[in-house]
C-alpha cells in the first residue's frame, strides 16, 4: 500500500538553497503579474530563510536576493527599507569576501568580490534616490558639451554610464536615442558618462586611442546627446554605478529619482514620465 510522505517530511526533504531559490521564482514570477505586495513578501520569508542558514546559500542566490528585494522596495516607494536591507546584506557579503580571499580558489575570490560589489553598488543607489545629485565632473566631452547639473537644473537630467566594450550599453544606445529625440522638447537632457578602462593609468598614446574608440562609436550609433569621459572612476563609485550599463535619473530640482539598470526598466519609464510632468 502506498502511503503518501506527510508535511512535515516533504519540508524536511527540502533544503534551504532549495526553498529560497523557489521563493526567488516565485517572486519572480508574482512581479510579472503585477502582484508586488506578494513578491515582497515571497522574498522577504526567504531573506528570512537565508539569514537563519545563512552558510546553507550559494552565494550568488543570496546576491540575487537582495537585488530583487532592493528593486521591489523601489518600485513601491519604500527605499529606506531598502538601505537598511541593502546595509546588512553588503556586511554579510563583505564578511564572505574577505573569508574567500584568504581561502577561496580564484573562481571563488571574483565571485566574491563581484557580488559584494554588486551590493555596494545597489546601497549607494539607493541612498541617492531623494537627495541633490552629486556633481559631475568631466575630463573630456565627446559630443557637445561641457555641461554641469547645475547648469543644467530645470530640466529632466538622465545619466547613463557606459563603456567601449560593454554590449549592453551598445544596445542602449539606440534606446536612449530614440528617447532623447521624444522627449527632449519636454525638457530632457541625456548625459553619457565613461572613462578610460583599456588605458587607465596608461601612457598618453593608450589614451588617445582609447579616446579615438569612443568618439567611433559615438559617431557609429548617431548619438546626439551629450557625452564626456570622466577623469577616473571616482564618478561611477559616487552613483554606484560600476557595474554597466547603469542610470541615474534626475528631476527638475537636481533630486535623484530613480538609480538602477534603466530604460529597460519599467519602474523607470514610469519615474521618467513623472519627472517630466513636473514644474521646476
Amino acid at each position: 500500500m502506498n502511503v503518501e510522505p506527510s508535511l512535515a517530511a516533504e519540508s524536511a526533504a527540502v533544503t534551504p538553497q532549495e526553498r529560497v531559490s523557489a521563493r526567488l521564482f516565485q517572486a519572480s514570477e508574482l512581479r510579472h503579474a503585477g502582484k508586488s505586495d506578494e513578491a515582497t513578501a515571497e522574498l522577504t520569508k526567504a531573506l528570512t530563510d537565508a539569514r537563519e542558514t545563512p552558510y546553507e546559500i550559494e552565494f550568488q542566490t543570496r546576491i540575487q536576493l537582495a537585488m530583487a528585494l532592493a528593486d521591489v522596495y523601489q518600485s513601491t516607494g519604500e527605499n529606506q527599507k531598502a538601505c537598511e536591507m541593502l546595509a546588512q546584506e553588503l556586511a554579510f557579503a563583505e564578511k564572505i569576501r574577505q573569508i574567500m580571499q584568504a581561502t577561496g580558489t580564484p573562481s571563488q575570490k571574483r565571485e566574491a568580490t563581484s557580488g559584494t560589489l554588486q551590493v555596494r553598488d545597489r546601497a549607494r543607489q539607493m541612498t541617492l534616490i531623494g537627495q541633490e545629485a552629486p556633481e559631475i565632473s568631466v575630463k573630456e566631452w565627446i559630443n557637445s558639451g561641457p555641461a554641469t547639473l547645475s547648469d543644467l537644473r530645470s530640466r529632466v537630467v538622465l545619466l547613463e554610464f557606459w563603456a567601449t566594450w560593454c554590449k549592453p550599453c551598445q544596445e542602449m544606445f539606440p534606446k536612449l536615442e530614440q528617447l532623447y529625440e521624444k522627449e527632449a522638447v519636454r525638457g530632457l537632457e541625456i548625459i553619457a558618462l565613461t572613462r578610460h578602462y583599456l588605458a587607465y593609468r596608461g601612457t598618453a598614446e593608450s589614451m588617445s586611442d582609447e579616446l579615438q574608440l569612443m568618439r567611433r562609436m559615438i559617431t557609429e550609433n548617431a548619438v546626439t546627446f551629450v557625452v564626456g569621459v570622466a577623469e577616473d572612476e571616482r564618478l561611477q563609485g559616487i552613483y554606484g554605478a560600476n557595474g554597466l550599463p547603469t542610470v541615474a535619473l534626475i528631476d527638475r530640482r537636481s533630486i535623484v529619482r530613480y538609480a538602477g539598470p534603466g530604460a529597460d526598466d519599467p519602474l523607470f519609464n514610469d519615474v521618467l514620465q513623472r519627472c517630466l510632468e513636473e514644474s521646476a
